[in-house]
């Protein structure tokens, strides 16, 4: 799938590690420059549970007896999977390990898989269990078996425990998909081939990483072919119908047009919002939102952070929760000014939640972001940070309501004993709606990739 490639912000990379782990990329942004197609490749615990989950969410005896005192194990390498095999990783080629959290405390999560023929699939851990999703071998509806999931595996999931997950098929007519397990069940978004509604002779090529909320609304980024052109298009699945919102070469409120998309995100109030780079507008790219509200332009390269610094760089993904409050990534000036900075925008204007060079609470201070922020239920940012002169390396900080806070630090005691490992590369973190967070760590041991939940104390 095409990403904005443009000057990434890698001015992190070289600040962002962990005791040995070398961060490759820290950032991936959506900024004005042009796209190019990555080179990405696709890639002894008690044994799980293979029943699928009931359809309403209920609470998992593993979050419901957390005592608060450290970070509880999802899934670790080594562990024995539901389809067969055991877990081996949970990212490709490095890249962020999402593994989204719902308010019944279930978590989504790719895996690869070691002695299976099943090799990879999306997972839910739910009520102590590790359920499958989907995974390779599986049979579509309509035809076609499931032989490959994204270039980018990064899973959606709602809080009713659907989840939404791109995948490459087999024995089909379309080389990939976009799906939602309900379930365990799988249902057809959009296939590779297949009439692209509202582009007249077009047909999808490839999916991003989608988007969903608890109306099972998805949303997402798809290359679409038309007799000898591509272009990216954002899509919205609400009430069973597939339709365009807004494809490259729209006309852009206030001029010019949209050149590429970031990955989008999605409200239980149905806002998107969305980063876009443009061309030949008053500005080189924005985040919008569209959906349930118009069409608008909320903050503009260019534009100036409450601290005075010009915004020259987004992050390629943003974060929108049920007040329409939307969290990012920037880079705030040039040269010996510049900064990287997580930000909030909404009706009221621009926030600056955290910068390098600030204090972080704790000790320390801020040296860099991960990826992305991400969003939880009344304005609670959560975000993954490097720190210089602190107690730790980096660790996961929540702001709300004006008030920073630190989450977990590398470093920090477990309950069975030792210290938690370094974050993986590329670390980004999820909210959960309890005050809870998930990340992955990983070292240099054969278990040495988990993806935890924790819930602090003070939440």
């Amino acid at each position: 799938m095409a990403r904005v490639s443009g000057l990434l912000l890698q001015g992190a990379a070289a600040r962002l590690r962990v005791p040995c782990v070398a961060i490759v990329v820290l950032w991936a942004v959506v900024l004005w420059a042009c796209l190019t197609e990555p080179d990405a490749a696709r890639p002894g615990a008690a044994p799980a549970s293979v029943q699928p989950p009931s359809a309403a969410p209920r609470t998992p005896a593993v979050v419901a007896a957390i005592l608060s005192s450290g970070p509880i194990p999802i899934v670790r390498s080594g562990q024995r999977s539901p389809v067969g095999g055991i877990f081996d990783r949970f990212d490709v080629n490095a890249q962020p390990i999402a593994a989204p959290v719902n308010a019944a405390g279930q978590v989504a999560f790719y895996a690869s898989i070691l002695r299976d023929k099943s090799r990879e699939g999306i997972f839910l851990a739910s009520a102590g269990q590790i359920i499958k999703a989907a995974a390779v071998g599986d049979r579509v509806p309509g035809g076609g078996i499931l032989s490959e999931f994204a270039k980018h595996p990064m899973p959606a999931l709602n809080n009713h425990g659907t989840i939404a997950f791109g995948a490459a098929l087999t024995g089909a007519n379309g080389g990939e998909g976009m799906f939602l397990s309900r379930g365990g069940v799988l249902t057809v978004v959009a296939l590779a081939g297949a009439d692209a509604p509202g582009v007249v002779g077009g047909t999808f090529a490839e999916f991003d990483a989608p988007a969903l909320n608890d109306g099972e609304d998805v949303v997402f980024v798809a290359l679409v072919r038309r007799g000898r052109e591509t272009f990216q298009a954002l899509y919205r699945l609400s009430n069973g119908r597939l339709r365009k919102l807004i494809a490259e070469g729209d006309q852009v409120p206030g001029g010019g047009t949209f050149d590429k998309f970031g990955i989008p995100s999605i409200n239980n109030r149905g806002v998107i919002a969305f980063p876009a780079s443009l061309d030949h507008a008053p500005a080189l790219g924005g985040i919008f939102v569209t959906g349930t509200r118009d069409l608008k332009l909320l903050a503009a390269v260019g534009a100036l952070a409450p601290d005075g610094r010009m915004m020259v760089r987004f992050s390629e993904r943003v974060a929108i929760d049920d007040d329409d409050d939307i969290a990012f990534g920037a880079v705030l000036g040039a040269g010996k000014t510049a900064a990287e900075a997580v930000m909030m925008v909404n009706t009221t204007g621009l926030e600056l939640l955290a910068v390098t060079g600030a204090p972080a609470p704790g000790g320390g201070r801020f040296a860099g972001f991960g990826p992305w922020p991400s969003a939880g239920p009344a304005g609670r940012v959560v975000f993954v940070a490097a720190l210089e002169d602190g107690p730790g390396q980096t660790g996961i900080y929540a702001w709300r309501s004006g008030t920073l806070s630190r989450v977990i630090l590398t470093g920090d005691p477990l309950p069975g004993g030792g210290v938690l490992a370094p974050f993986a590369i590329n670390a980004v973190t999820s909210a959960g709606q309890d005050g809870g967070v998930t990340f992955a760590t990983m070292t240099g041991t054969a278990e040495g990739h988990r993806i935890y939940y924790f819930k602090p104390k003070t939440e």
